[in-house]
């Protein structure tokens, strides 16, 4: 039996939760003696379908009762208790497992350097295991990056922990090596395997939109909207509302109808704010097969996260783009790139009104879809980056 270890670092989001499952739906059924574990704080896991011979593992989010207020120091100290538990129980999964193979996604260390004991831990007791980093092509501001990874010592255990690091992304969009300074003696291990995404349903177009209550294609317009978990999705949608309702009361689409997905982490009541303004043109559900509903659209509206911008790309569509605003400009720089390449509109989050996005709906709107469909083909050939990362694996697992 080979055993795969992935760490998938998720707290509110789904992105890495989703793309780790995604390359394993790849990799096992090419293995029928494999089996894979994920670790994972995503309190949703259990939402998600596992492939056959998969498990996860469960790590705790730390919980504080709102009418529990902590001192700075209580703060500190429960954040440090976590941490602790945390590193113990990914050291104790990962030296008891003794996998064959380690994929850890996005965080090399894991989350501020939880994993870091586990994985030297193994490579020391199991010289045998490989190890491979997952790099989603854009992380975040690129000096940021390099300092954080400075900080951390990911320089290092590029050089001495990783056996690879498999970008998921091309370099013809975003070269990782230089926007994140990855050293010369790094650069070899690198592997372009292209973006990770879901294979949409095998389903047509008009069939979806039949299956959805939708008008068949040439008929009507529809746009999907999507804000992957939802925590902080209200505003995008509630823009995207407004934009509906001028662009069809003035006239310009009398057609439009859309479909509006509000994730499961958005608020109760905002959930409902968004519902109470459903028409017969527009619906609103909490929860959907999003890459579907993308097959159905002609246009996508969604924010700048890696699995909704590419799995829009991937079935060709325009986008309209809403960056998420933190302290993070991941978001945000891949709108910009897109947009560069007449892919994508984007609005950010301080000129977000309904107005602005209509005007960046117009334009998608606008759009020929056979040349918009060309422009993406032009620019990224083929979306198999997880059948090629799970071949490229499979020279680890045997078989």
């Amino acid at each position: 039996m080979r055993t795969l270890l992935m760490y998938a670092q998720d707290h509110k989001g789904l992105g890495h939760i989703n793309r780790t499952l995604t390359i394993a739906r790849h990799l096992l059924p090419a293995h029928p003696t494999a089996v894979a574990y994920i670790a994972t704080e995503s309190p949703i896991a259990s939402n998600f379908t596992l492939p056959d011979r998969c498990d996860y593992i469960k790590l705790p989010g730390r919980l504080v009762p709102a009418a529990t207020p902590l001192t700075v120091e209580d703060e500190a100290a429960s954040r440090e208790r976590f941490a602790e538990i945390r590193s113990r129980m990914l050291r104790d999964a990962a030296l008891g497992l003794a996998p064959d193979l380690v994929l850890v996604d996005h965080e090399p260390l894991g989350k501020l350097g939880e994993f870091r004991d586990g994985l030297y831990a193994l490579k020391a007791r199991h010289p045998g295991t490989r190890f491979v980093f997952g790099l989603r092509d854009i992380m975040d501001d690129p000096a940021a990056i390099r300092a954080l990874w400075r900080d951390l010592g990911v320089y290092d255990a590029l050089e001495d922990l990783y056996d690879d690091v498999a970008v998921y992304g091309s370099p013809t969009l975003y070269d990782v090596a230089d926007a994140y300074a990855i050293p010369p003696s790094v650069r070899s291990k690198l592997r372009y395997c292209g973006c990770i995404v879901r294979d949409p349903p095998a389903v047509e177009p008009g069939e979806l939109r039949r299956r959805l209550g939708l008008p068949p294609p040439g008929a009507g317009r529809v746009v999907v909207a999507t804000v992957g978990s939802g925590s902080d999705g209200y505003p995008v949608l509630d823009a995207v509302l407004g934009a509906l309702e001028q662009l069809r009361g003035g006239g310009a689409f009398p057609d439009l109808q859309a479909i509006l997905v509000t994730g499961p982490y958005m608020p109760a009541d905002q959930r409902a704010a968004l519902e109470a303004r459903a028409t017969a043109a527009w619906r609103v559900l909490p929860r959907a097969d999003n890459l579907a509903l993308m097959v159905a659209a002609d246009v996508i509206v969604g924010m700048g996260g890696y699995n909704s911008v590419y799995e829009a790309l991937r079935v060709g569509r325009p986008l309209v783009i809403v960056p998420r605003e933190t302290h993070k400009v991941e978001q945000r720089i891949r709108a910009e790139m897109l947009a560069a390449r007449e892919l994508a509109r984007w609005v950010g989050p301080a000129a977000l009104t309904g107005a602005t996005l209509a005007a960046a709906l117009e334009w998608a709107l606008g759009q020929d879809p056979e040349a918009h469909a060309r422009r993406v083909h032009e620019l990224l050939p083929s979306f198999d980056g997880a059948a090629r990362l799970a071949q490229y694996l499979s020279g680890w697992l045997g078989d």
